[in-house]
């Protein structure tokens, strides 16, 4: 029995091909001296925590200093830089995203403590709001979504294809 396969209309192109990153480096908002030592690696992609690795009372100086090192970085050369922010459900995730679109914008966020599909597609909005005031496409940040450090995260997974479809900026 053979089968064929028929293709009606124009199809679309293939999008870019785009590196697979590797290696992950956390490293902590606030201290410089550890982002400079994280640079000079070959990790593929620093990310910059604003969460659990900063002290409450750190938090502003750590988004400042990610913010300067976003505003810092030139081309495209070395790893590419993340950012994690606080939870969708915490009071710090606008106040994070803010501070670092201050700077400019990072190659991606991490979203930590997921419980609902609806906290990454509000997510997706704000940082598309964002973008649009730096003058990046919307949805070019992208995000790195952590569904299993919440039990309603994990009980929610089975409903996140169908919730967020094809989601641009949703990498993983």
């Amino acid at each position: 029995m053979t089968t064929a396969t028929a293709t009606v209309g124009p199809t679309a192109p293939a999008p870019p091909a785009v590196a697979a990153l590797r290696s992950w480096l956390f490293v902590p908002g606030d201290s410089e001296r550890k982002q400079d030592k994280a640079l000079a690696t070959e990790a593929d992609a620093l990310i910059l925590d604003l969460e659990d690795s900063v002290a409450p009372a750190r938090l502003p100086a750590a988004r400042d200093l990610v913010s300067q090192r976003l505003r810092a970085r030139t081309g495209a050369a070395g790893p590419q830089l993340w950012v994690r922010v606080h939870a969708p459900a915490s009071e710090l995730l606008r106040p994070d995203l803010d501070a670092i679109f201050a700077g400019g914008a990072p190659d991606g966020v991490v979203l930590p403590k997921v419980s609902a599909p609806g906290e990454i597609t509000g997510a997706a909005r704000y940082l598309a709001m964002l973008e649009t005031q730096v003058s990046r496409a919307p949805g070019s940040t992208r995000l790195l979504v952590i569904a299993t450090e919440t039990p309603a995260g994990v009980l929610s997974l089975p409903g996140y294809p169908a919730s967020l479809g094809s989601a641009p900026a949703v990498a993983a």
